[in-house]
């Protein structure tokens, strides 16, 4: 009896546990619950690319056109013009001398560098320091000029001017190669033009004193003189047409 009961009794137990599996067993989803979750996950995907290539875009910055103001032709060119002229005209009348049959005209003149002396055609300097015949080439180039070449009597005569009275010899652009004298424009030096003729030797270079040509070695100490031609300034406002206030 006692054994039937334990029997059944298991049984039933057995019966319960098969039923309680069967009530909490796995419950299926709707199709459509699945299809939300995929498409609101494309979604954050799609999300988060568009805000990486903006943050992109911000911290690299979008180059912006360049906006420019292209002046147009003929707008203020007129009064530019004017002040150059106005201003050209200023350096004139400041600078060079009224003609004589007009004291109002200035056609222009020539002007020489500071410190330099204008001569006929032609602007003069004398160093104020000594050096030797090279070192004397050297600065005159320097200065967009030359050791002075002498064209004639006259030149020559001007630059005792320039040296002063009783001066010490001064390099001139004079030099023997191989007992031939020439200029340092490469010109021959010619004795009838100065009516003197200079003393043969293989090498030595000219200088000029008060008393006309002298020959001394390449390697001594004076002054020189460079020459070069002067800046030409012109007037713009040819017959005073244009009214100017600039002034210097």
């Amino acid at each position: 009896m006692a054994g039937e009961i334990v029997y059944a009794d298991l049984k039933h137990l057995g019966d319960g546990s098969s039923s309680a599996e069967k009530y909490h067993g796995p419950v299926s989803c709707p199709w459509w619950h699945g299809l939300l979750l995929k498409a609101g996950g494309l979604g954050q995907l799609i999300l988060l690319v568009l805000v990486v290539v903006l943050s992109v875009q911000v911290f690299q910055g979008s180059p912006q056109p360049a906006v420019m103001n292209i002046p147009q032709p003929g707008v203020g060119s007129h009064v530019r013009n004017q002040t150059e002229q106005c201003t050209f005209s200023s350096l004139v009348q400041y600078f060079c001398k009224p003609q004589v049959d007009s004291p109002t005209a200035y056609v222009g003149c020539q002007l020489c560098p500071q410190d330099w002396q204008l001569h006929g055609e032609r602007c003069y300097w004398l160093s104020k320091e000594l050096g030797n015949w090279t070192e004397g080439t050297k600065s005159c180039k320097n200065q967009d000029s030359q050791l002075v070449v002498l064209q004639g009597k006259k030149e020559k005569e001007h630059i005792k001017t320039i040296t002063g009275k009783s001066p010490p010899p001064v390099w001139i652009g004079l030099r023997s190669h191989q007992k031939e004298w020439r200029w340092v424009d490469d010109t021959p030096f010619n004795p009838k033009m100065f009516g003197t003729s200079l003393q043969e030797m293989d090498e030595g270079c000219g200088t000029l004193k008060a008393k006309g040509f002298e020959v001394h070695r390449c390697d001594a100490k004076h002054k020189w003189v460079c020459k070069k031609k002067p800046f030409q300034l012109y007037s713009l406002t040819a017959g005073g047409k244009e009214k100017c206030d600039a002034s210097i």
